[in-house]
């Protein structure tokens, strides 16, 4: 079924909010996103471009995704989007996110390098006190490419 325009406003800002906090480096507050028992599903590059490995619960997300931390910066663009209340259950979603991630790492010779994935995340969400959070997000990385970077901040 297709979301309300207050549902499709609120799914969009949750997942542009979930990409910039992770710029942020905002872990704790990506957390709060998640449902209590959510899942993340991820990819073991290069060996698995495909959602191979399971993370339980919200703290063990909050903890995945901080290793993002080791980046010197990261950069998430949203692409596109869509998303279809289930029918049955109006307090539950699912959603596609199309996402350009850039991660930046520093050689012990000083220079950058971007790290870039071009992936979508296949999400299931939850409407909990008003309030929509990721319950389930499975990420595919579609291409990697590498490439220098000039400067960072």
């Amino acid at each position: 079924m297709t979301p309300t325009t207050a549902d499709r406003l609120a799914l969009d800002d949750l997942v542009h909010r979930y990409a910039l906090l992770v710029d942020q480096r905002a872990f704790a507050a990506v957390g709060d996103l998640f449902t209590s028992d959510a899942e993340l599903v991820l990819p073991d590059p290069p060996s698995s471009l495909q959602p191979t490995v399971e993370v339980l619960g919200r703290e063990a997300v909050v903890t995945a995704l901080g290793r993002l931390a080791g980046f010197a910066a990261t950069f998430h663009a949203v692409v596109g989007r869509i998303a279809e209340v289930d029918a049955d259950r109006p307090d539950r979603a699912t959603g596609r996110v199309a996402c350009e991630a850039h991660h930046v790492s520093t050689a012990d010779d000083g220079r950058a390098r971007d790290l870039t994935w071009y992936l979508h995340y296949d999400d299931e969400y939850a409407l909990v006190d008003g309030r929509w959070l990721i319950a389930r997000r499975a990420l595919t990385i579609e291409v990697i490419t590498t490439g220098p970077v000039r400067k960072v901040r």
